[in-house]
């Protein structure tokens, strides 16, 4: 048995020795620089471009049999496609003594890979029909260059793309790929995404997309059959600049499984394309939002995305919901259910005023649909339902109920500071755009406790209607009528009243016109953060003629 090891020891070592030799002798009696033009010219077929070797081209031995290459150019219709300082072409050593140089791996150093598309929809690296049909002529005589390759590497790279009808620009710089198990099982088959199968790593340090970068991305695919795993995608920072302003995410986990595209073309991909999988944020950040650990499970079918559920961490509480984008249609549809449960209302209040305003826990629910191509036309066809409501509030720096009692003497307090934030709630921020929020109820001292606040809307066609909108502190309840007209952004008919036990108002304000610049009682309007407070109060006996009037009639019970 040793002896019978030995033998095959020494055959393998022998063996061994015979490449080694025959390697050497390519090496020393083969001048390697005479192959650069089949080489050029086996990578011009394969990619039916021009391909030049610029540099020297040389022979290594580690990491396995290869030929090095320096200068390497792609071009297209006069312009160059890619370039590479050098490259490494992993050869394989028995096909050498048949004259056939096998090319079975591909590495790239400093690769610059540059695509256009231009206003016809041509790329740069397409070939033109007039040439395409063209026959090459036959091989010469000699060595046989033949592509096989399973590998490919390309590290210190730099991509450019750019659509000169749309201006669409993508970068990506610094980029690294590793593609191995390359495979192409079809033979003739024109069908590539079926036929093909790889495992893909790549990394970029700085990716850039219009408005969108996104710094230090990783991911990997693994493709067989038609399917792509695309799992994990890590980013460490997500940054998008638009018109509603900057929109940071960190610490990306995206997730995507059995992904694949259906058809030929490039029309309705979003309509042939399925996949499912799941995606996640640690931190997303806008001027005046924060939200922390969010995820999400995703699937895409039809043209129809699906997130459910999605959750959150968002004021100090936890959200869930589902969001849905229809792209089956010629005009998409959404549909958005959101639920944030025990938040705390000093959180939120935190994003808009250095200064603690109120303090408690609070609920918000909102179910919406819209459709549309624009956020106008969106906002002009949602249709849904929003409430807000918590218990056992409280009011910092104003004593409301002596503030109520007192308003005779004074004749000054500003109510749409409470109705704004009380009771116009989840849309406060939206309709108080002119005020400014540190100086809420400052000066007055003290504070209040709200027993009950309830803000239930009906939205209709981009209009939130008051269904039942009131709270109550210990001694008095305030009430909002009216609706808010998001699609022209004004107040619709909105009086806020102080009510008795029976639901008539003693005291009421009404507001109308702009978001931005609303007007109370015709008269007096709303200053921004240099202006006075105002005056808001009209004494019920003079405004309705001393007649009762029931204003409000919901859920918020009257004080004992």
């Amino acid at each position: 048995m040793a002896n019978q090891r030995k033998i095959a020891l020494f055959a393998a070592g022998g063996l061994f020795a015979l490449f080694l030799l025959a390697a050497v002798a390519l090496v020393l009696f083969v001048d390697v620089n005479a192959l650069k033009p089949r080489l050029e010219e086996a990578a011009s077929d394969a990619l039916r471009m021009e391909v030049r070797i610029g540099g020297r081209l040389g022979i290594g031995f580690f990491p396995g049999f290869h030929a090095t290459l320096e200068d390497v150019r792609i071009r297209n219709r006069g312009a160059d496609v890619a370039s590479a300082k050098a490259a490494t072409l992993g050869i394989e050593l028995l096909p050498l003594l048949h004259r056939e140089l096998r090319i079975v791996k591909v590495g790239m150093k400093r690769p610059r890979i540059s695509i256009e598309q231009d206003a016809d929809g041509k790329f740069n690296f397409e070939t033109p029909e007039r040439e395409a049909g063209k026959e090459t002529p036959g091989e010469p005589e000699g060595t046989r260059v033949s592509l096989v390759v399973r590998n490919i590497s390309l590290t210190d790279g730099a991509f450019f793309y750019a659509d000169r009808k749309t201006g669409e620009v993508l970068e990506a710089g610094d980029f690294t790929l590793e593609v191995s198990r390359l495979r192409f099982t079809g033979g003739k088959s024109p069908d590539l995404r079926g036929n093909l199968s790889f495992v893909a790593e790549f990394a970029c340090k700085e990716f850039r997309k219009g408005s969108l970068a996104v710094s230090n991305l990783k991911l990997r695919v693994e493709g067989k059959d038609g399917r792509y795993a695309i799992r994990p995608v890590t980013a460490a920072r997500l940054v998008h600049s638009g018109p509603g302003g900057k929109v940071t995410a960190d610490r990306i986990a995206l997730g995507i499984d059995n992904l694949a595209v259906g058809g030929e073309g490039k029309d309705d991909f979003l309509r042939r394309i399925s996949f499912s999988g799941t995606a996640g944020a640690g931190e997303v950040r806008t001027e005046n939002l924060v939200v922390t650990d969010l995820t999400s499970a995703v699937a895409g079918k039809d043209g129809v995305l699906d997130l459910d559920p999605v959750t959150m961490r968002l004021f100090g509480g936890k959200g869930s919901g589902f969001f849905r984008a229809d792209l089956s249609g010629s005009v998409p549809r959404y549909r958005v259910r959101y639920s944030l449960s025990s938040f705390r209302i000093e959180e939120f209040f935190k994003e808009l005023s250095p200064k603690g305003i109120a303090e408690g826990p609070m609920d918000l629910s909102a179910t919406l649909s819209m459709r549309g191509k624009t956020a106008n036309e969106m906002k002009r066809t949602a249709d849904g339902e929003v409430s807000l409501r918590g218990e056992n509030l409280t009011v910092i720096g104003v004593d409301l109920d002596r503030t109520f009692s007192r308003y005779e003497a004074t004749q000054s307090f500003n109510l749409v500071d409470v109705g704004a934030f009380f009771i116009a709630g989840p849309f406060a921020p939206l309709v108080t755009k002119g005020y400014t929020f540190a100086s809420l109820f400052r000066g007055s001292g003290g504070s209040s406790r709200i027993r009950a606040l309830v803000s239930d809307w009906t939205v209709e066609r981009g209009i939130a209607r008051a269904k039942d909108v009131a709270m109550a502190t210990n001694k008095h309840r305030v009430a909002l009528t009216g609706s808010l007209d998001f699609v022209n952004e004004r107040f619709d008919d909105v009086i806020m009243a102080v009510i008795d036990g029976k639901g008539c108002a003693t005291v009421r304000q009404k507001i109308r016109g702009s978001f931005r610049k609303p007007v109370v009682e015709k008269v007096n309007v709303i200053q921004s953060v240099a202006g006075p407070v105002l005056k808001l109060f009209k004494q019920a006996g003079k405004l309705l003629g001393g007649k009762c009037e029931v204003v409000y009639a919901g859920s918020v019970a009257p004080p004992e």
